[in-house]
């Protein structure tokens, strides 16, 4: 069942889908998909609609949106700031929990690139977040998304306040506000499990991000340890269907697996 729906943050409202199994007996886990970086809750090769299919067949319900700016949601991008971003995501979350069946023990934020710095950032002051998984995530928002706008873009943004980029709008303040936020160190203040995975042959965000994110999660005191997998081939938006059946697969074996699921599953 996909059910489309507008929430209200700040000024703008924001699409998103709510995808629930057919058939549930009690409150269902809930995976919250975070997109990237000028991307959109479909998805590049639309991995995030397959993801959300794939995951409510099996028992989850699943929630994909668009941030401001982004796919159908209201706004620029011009006027998009990673600070921004985050506001947008405790409203959504503050929306899954108003959604009845919803178990809201088991709200896990799945981000993927830029989604997942944003993803780790939630994660770490927001207690409503069970669970992170982060799917090829940026660790160094600054100087990730700088190398994939490339220094020309860079140049221009420095010298006239923004760029155009395939159509969306790179303001000079976007660039400034990813300073500001430095996502693996904050994974830290993150106390429940986490999972991470990446592309291995990723052209755009280094996979050196999913080791430093797994060490500072496992400088964490009583949380279980962290481990980071990798994608063998694999692109970074995992564009084909053997880099996404692995990608769902692992992260479905980790939720399975996972502390939270473990003791409720027992309960």
């Amino acid at each position: 069942m996909q059910k489309m729906i507008t929430i209200r943050s700040g000024e703008h409202h924001l699409s998103g889908a709510l995808h629930l199994p057919h058939y549930k007996k009690e409150d269902i886990p809930l995976l919250l998909f975070v997109h990237g970086f000028v991307g959109s809750k479909v998805g590049e090769h639309r991995l995030f609609v397959k993801a959300a299919r794939y995951f409510t067949e099996r028992g989850y319900g699943v929630f994909r949106f668009d941030f401001s700016g982004c796919g159908e949601s209201d706004g620029d991008y011009a006027e998009v700031t990673l600070t921004n971003q985050l506001n947008e995501v405790r409203d959504v979350v503050t929306y899954l929990g108003s959604v009845r069946g919803i178990d809201q023990r088991r709200i896990t934020l799945v981000g993927h690139s830029m989604g997942g710095a944003v993803a780790s950032l939630t994660a770490a002051s927001d207690t409503r977040i069970k669970q992170l998984i982060l799917w090829s995530p940026v660790g160094m928002p600054y100087e990730d998304i700088t190398g994939i706008l490339g220094p020309k873009a860079v140049h221009e943004i420095t010298r006239k306040g923004s760029y155009d980029y395939h159509g969306f709008m790179i303001s000079q303040t976007f660039l400034k506000d990813l300073k500001k936020h430095q996502p693996i160190e904050a994974a830290r203040s993150f106390t429940g499990p986490a999972h991470i995975i990446h592309a291995k042959a990723d052209e755009q965000i280094p996979k050196e991000h999913a080791v430093r994110y797994a060490n500072s999660l496992n400088k964490r005191v009583d949380t279980k340890q962290v481990f980071e997998q990798y994608i063998d081939k694999a692109d970074h938006t995992f564009s084909s269907y053997s880099f996404e059946d692995e990608l769902f697969d692992n992260s479905l074996a980790w939720l399975e697996g996972s502390p939270v699921g473990k003791s409720l599953s027992q309960t």
